[in-house]
């Protein structure tokens, strides 16, 4: 720590020197010539920046893998309009302070305009501050992730191109060719630039004040860009900067990505979604969210990176906001993101303030963990440590552990528009089959709208999701036609289970598959709703639907003993809505063996036994209710006693669990070593009871400054841990 001072202090006093030097080079600034530069390759000195891969999970540099970990970076004085308004002295200034505060790597916005104010027509002025500022990355020792066709960024604002004129950018012929053109004119100049992490080819699409983007304008757009690069670029890794495609469902959904994207990338601002997030912002549900769009997003089948994330000091305490970083991200740590980059460096100076992006924004003001005059937020102490402790992580042969829980995807939700693969049909048809749902088969047809249901689904997930984790499992997002069944527990809450809109269940044959994985030794949760229907669901549950079961509250009894829930404990629900997505179903028991009951004496829990598996059956959509009630983790609740329990019954131990429900527990794990990473979710520090699934023989928490050796008994290890804290423990 003491050399990392020191090189910091010689640091800024090369920036002292070459900020003299700057001023000089780019007296001309101002001017625009009508040539371009050669491409260039710029190593500033013997100790500029290795070259980046992606090696399995992690990046990599020099045979090292490493985390990326900075922030975005808009100048508190220039704003968005730093090209424009070219300063190279406080630019440098900026620099020297990222690196002081610790950074590796940013993030920034390469202008279209600015590198491109005509068609083919590229500023050489632009090319010349580009080469200034990778100087700048090699000389302070800060990987560039620059982030191309800008587009959007800060608010509501939009920087358009003057030569759009309306068209669409992802999928007007002319537009795609000036795009491919333009990124791959930047990919033909700095394809071996090593001072470059990877390429992000635009932030948060769909982009500008244009028609609706589809599915196939999404994936043309990002294979046709990516394409381009690839033809120049065969170093950096390319990813698209999406910001809630994947809660939400949009064109830019990672598995639309998949087949072009070399990772992900996830902004969770689930302080600003609070239709699926409605809690405040210092809650249990709120600082999952990192880890939630980590593994939703990772089902895909690529790295993610956490590529912004953040709140306003406008409207949080500062104190508060760094508890609620620090929580997402050891949280997302453990769930296997690859990097995180706040939003953003600093405020914006209030000079900012009388002018668009930021009048109209008032929120958008202060996002920094700076002030605008250099002054450190809370949030950039807690994250000097974050960083320090990332990177005394040895990644060598490491990668996330895998889950013990799958929450099924299914593949309507996931799948392209129009993609037809699993439809079951074979051969030639005599007469076409039609989908009157699927949309754009009909000219000028557009895609329906399934925000609703889209929204339905993701909140029954995240519930899930959490539920999982405060039961002591690891769940992630295994696609319906992926192989799931390496799962030992599946959860499956309503709507997986129901058939009244395609796009958030499951298909008919995946039952089927459901009844081999139980009875080879699999267990499988489901939940269901008035809504549901599952082909003969006896054979697998032990119990079949036969009406709807309407009520405005809920309880259920326990009246059979399983796990650790005992006869008499006691569950209530409120029922948010009066329509089958919410009722319960009264179910007829044919096998199973009821372990709950409802006010009514009802089934409620069904368990039963197929083959040399089990299954669980709740007759109410459990999630659903918990997705509805704001703040719904942050007062007594136990809905995580059901999973708990079914997690006994079936045999499952997890490799690392707590004893605390609000203190998540997550495995990085290697031949001979791993890292514990555990975040409190709670709003009450903790003394928790940390239990591997296999002997220990040394334990040791890792702080910015040192390792220190934690008592080890047998297979478990206590600690104490702060509200909102996280801490990491390398185990061997």
């Amino acid at each position: 720590m003491q050399f990392r001072m020191i090189r910091r202090s010689l640091v800024a006093l090369v920036a002292i020197l070459s900020t003299f030097l700057s001023s000089f080079a780019f007296a001309g600034q101002n001017s625009m010539l009508s040539s371009h530069t050669e491409e260039n390759h710029i190593t500033d000195s013997a100790n500029g920046l290795p070259a980046i891969h992606l090696d399995g999970n992690y990046f990599s540099r020099d045979g090292k893998r490493f985390i990326p970990v900075g922030a975005n970076w808009v100048p508190a004085k220039t704003a968005m309009q730093w090209p424009t308004q070219w300063d190279p002295k406080a630019i440098e200034a900026d620099f020297a302070r990222m690196h002081e505060l610790g950074f590796n790597t940013i993030r920034l916005d390469f202008v279209w305009a600015w590198i491109e104010p005509r068609p083919g027509n590229y500023n050489p002025e632009a090319f010349r501050a580009i080469d200034f500022l990778i100087t700048l990355a090699h000389r302070y020792q800060i990987y560039l992730h620059p982030c191309l066709l800008i587009g959007g960024e800060v608010g509501e604002a939009y920087w358009d191109v003057p030569y759009r004129q309306g068209r669409h950018p992802h999928s007007d012929p002319d537009m795609l060719r000036i795009e491919t053109d333009h990124v791959g004119e930047l990919a033909r100049r700095y394809g071996k630039e090593t001072a470059i992490l990877g390429w992000d080819l635009t932030d948060e699409p769909p982009f500008w004040i244009a028609p609706e983007t589809t599915d196939a304008m999404a994936i043309n757009w990002t294979r046709l860009l990516s394409w381009s690069m690839r033809r120049y670029d065969s170093l950096h890794p390319i990813v698209v900067g999406t910001s809630m495609e994947d809660i939400g469902r949009g064109p830019f959904r990672p598995d639309n990505l998949r087949q072009e994207a070399d990772f992900f990338s996830v902004h969770p601002y689930s302080i600003y979604a609070p239709k699926l997030f409605p809690d405040a912002m210092l809650s249990e549900r709120g600082t999952y969210g990192s880890a939630f769009e980590t593994a939703l997003s990772g089902g895909a089948g690529k790295p993610v990176m956490v590529q912004e994330i953040g709140a306003s000091s406008a409207q949080y305490d500062p104190d508060k906001i760094a508890k609620f970083l620090r929580a997402s991200l050891y949280s997302g740590l453990g769930a296997g993101a690859n990097g995180f980059l706040l939003w953003c460096y600093t405020d914006a100076a209030p000079e900012q303030f009388h002018k668009v992006p930021y009048l109209r924004s008032p929120h958008e003001t202060q996002f920094g963990l700076t002030t605008w005059d250099g002054k450190d937020r809370p949030s950039a102490t807690m994250f000097k440590d974050f960083e320090d402790i990332v990177g005394r992580l040895d990644l060598t042969g490491i990668e996330p552990a895998p889950a013990e829980a799958g929450i099924i995807v299914p593949y309507e939700w996931s799948k392209p528009h129009g993609d037809f693969s699993h439809f079951g049909l074979t051969g030639p048809e005599v007469v076409p089959y039609t989908s009157t749902d699927e949309g754009a088969n009909v000219a000028g047809q557009s895609q329906p709208n399934f925000g609703e249901e889209n929204l339905w689904i993701t909140g029954s997930w995240l519930s899930s999701f959490v539920l999982a984790r405060r039961a002591g499992m690891k769940a992630d997002f295994p696609r319906e036609y992926d192989d799931w069944r390496q799962h030992p527990l599946i959860l499956m809450p309503s709507p997986l289970t129901s058939t009244d809109a395609f796009l958030v269940h499951v298909h008919s044959d995946f039952w089927e598959k459901a009844k081999h994985y139980v009875s080879k030794g699999g267990a499988l949760y489901a939940s269901v709703a008035a809504d549901a229907a599952i082909p003969e669901m006896e054979s697998l549950f032990g119990a079949r639907m036969v009406d709807a079961n309407p009520k405005d509250d809920i309880t259920l009894k326990i009246v059979a003993p399983f796990g650790a829930l005992r006869v008499g404990d006691t569950f209530h629900y409120s029922v948010p809505s009066a329509t089958p997505r919410s009722w319960g179903a009264l179910l007829e028991v044919k096998g199973g063996t009821v372990i709950a009951v409802d006010q009514d004496n009802r089934p409620a829990l069904v368990a039963n036994t197929v083959g040399s598996g089990r299954t669980l059956l709740s007759a109410y959509p459990l999630e659903n209710y918990l997705a509805n009630r704001p703040a719904a983790f942050d007062k007594p609740e136990n809905t995580h006693r059901i999973y708990e329990a079914f997690r006994e019954w079936s045999g499952l131990k997890p490799l690392v669990r707590s004893d605390r429900p609000s203190v998540e527990v997550s495995a990085l794990s290697g031949g001979i070593h791993g890292y514990v990473i555990v975040t409190n979710h709670g709003a009450a520090a903790e003394t928790v009871t940390i239990t591997a699934a296999r002997a220990l023989h040394s334990v040791a928490r890792i702080t910015p400054r040192a390792a220190t050796p934690v008592q080890v008994s047998g297979t478990t290890f206590k600690i104490d841990i702060g509200a909102y804290e996280g801490q990491v423990f390398e185990w061997k």
